[in-house]
């Protein structure tokens, strides 16, 4: 699948190159064929004013002994549209310069094409002595030379686009494929993850439900075990279920969040009260020191976060261990911080700690029960209220997770009609 993604990014990538570098040497072409042209055009315009203004010039300009380069060309015709003279001489052969008499009575700069060559001219009206019409012709050959030679480097430039479009592709599809590739290998990860932690409960249940049919005399009473089992385990899926609809709504984001003025104090007190009891049958001691705190969000969400915080203290903590809760502002920031004195995290499992199933180790054991996405949804919490979670931890000494929100006073400013 990826060689042909790559393929065609590649080929999309180089496509676009290749316009774009050639479309930049027509633009400079053109450019140039324009500016040599029109430099021309005000050559040959200067020329005849001069020659309009001025009779010394003109006597001047039409000496037939004046040294010239032969590019500027002047034609001399009579009443009868009969050559008189070229200046300078030899410039242009007797034929040719017999060719433009048909052209002698336009107007206005005009371009010929003789032999190859090609010329621009322009017609004037004179009297002076037998000459009645006077030809500026201006001979193009070393403009065309220079666009000739433009040409050649522009299509040299343009084969050699090609390789540097392929070359270009290349490296813009890999660069493209990055994310791509880790999408598909994280998507992978989770439905592989998903599988099997689907697969454990299921056949459990199965298991259970074959039992109870393999001795249908027993009562209620009897199989209540079994019953708990598989009660357990449905309560178990459902949770999943829940969670990964929550994850899924918020990659496609469904999932509104509401923005308005919550106490944080008030929600963390009454998630505290609720852990109180657990944390009292675990023989553990859970204390908290919050300051009144008032943010913008959503009170159901930001109580969720908290919640599958101190479940996860709770999970990793030991008899008679620790955990503290305290949340204060400084500043422009909430800072919350949840301390327990659990098992910890290794160094090689903190970076990836809300990935979506990562447990230590890869372990699959199910002692501890969790979906494995309470963390996931927890960093997706505080990320759409403008927040973030950051964990130290060292193994066997404890974890701190401080969640931290970003406070704009403008709005709590009251609002008048």
């Amino acid at each position: 699948m990826f060689k042909k993604t790559k393929l065609r990014l590649v080929i999309l990538n180089a496509l676009v190159f290749f316009i774009l570098q050639n479309a930049f040497g027509a633009m400079i072409y053109f450019y140039m064929h324009y500016s040599l042209y029109h430099q021309v055009d005000q050559t040959i315009v200067e020329k005849k004013s001069h020659l309009l203004r001025e009779r010394e010039i003109l006597s001047k300009e039409l000496n037939p002994e004046r040294e010239e380069n032969h590019r500027l060309v002047y034609l001399l015709w009579d009443k009868k549209n009969q050559l008189n003279q070229i200046i300078p001489q030899q410039s242009l052969s007797k034929a040719d310069a017999e060719s433009f008499s048909s052209f002698v009575n336009k107007e206005g700069i005009q371009t010929l094409s003789l032999d190859g060559n090609s010329y621009k001219y322009l017609n004037m009206s004179v009297d002076r002595n037998n000459v009645k019409k006077i030809q500026i012709i201006y001979n193009l050959k070393r403009e065309k030379e220079m666009l000739s030679h433009l040409l050649m480097v522009i299509s040299f430039g343009s084969l050699l686009s090609v390789f540097i479009a392929l070359l270009g592709g290349t490296y813009l599809a890999n660069k493209a494929l990055i994310p791509i590739r880790n999408s598909w290998d994280k998507q992978q990860q989770f439905v592989a993850d998903a599988s099997h932690e689907l697969r454990t409960p299921l056949s459990v249940m199965k298991l259970n439900l074959e039992h109870l049919f393999r001795h249908p005399e027993r009562s209620i009473e009897q199989e209540s075990e079994t019953i708990h089992q598989a009660i357990q385990e449905l309560n178990y899926l459902t949770k999943m279920s829940s969670d990964l609809l929550t994850l899924a709504r918020s990659d496609s984001d469904q999932l509104q969040v509401i923005q308005e003025p919550i106490q944080l104090d008030e929600i963390l007190h009454h998630v505290v009260r609720d852990f109180k009891a657990l944390a009292h049958l675990k023989h553990i001691q859970l204390t908290a020191d919050i300051q009144p705190i008032r943010i913008i969000g959503d009170k159901e969400r930001v109580k969720q976060l908290f919640v599958i915080l101190l479940d996860n203290a709770l999970k990793y903590t030991k008899a008679y261990g620790e955990i503290s809760i305290s949340g204060e502002s400084k500043g422009s920031r909430t800072i919350v911080k949840i301390v327990d004195t659990g098992i910890g995290i290794s160094k090689h499992d903190l970076p990836y700690i809300f990935d979506r199933y990562y447990r230590g180790n890869k372990s699959r054991t199910r002692h501890i029960e969790g979906s494995g996405l309470g963390l996931s949804i927890a960093k997706w919490i505080a990320q759409s209220h403008s927040g973030e979670i950051r964990v130290t931890s060292k193994e066997g000494e404890g974890t701190q997770v401080m969640v931290q929100f970003l406070i704009k006073k403008s709005d709590f400013k009251p609002h008048y009609a």
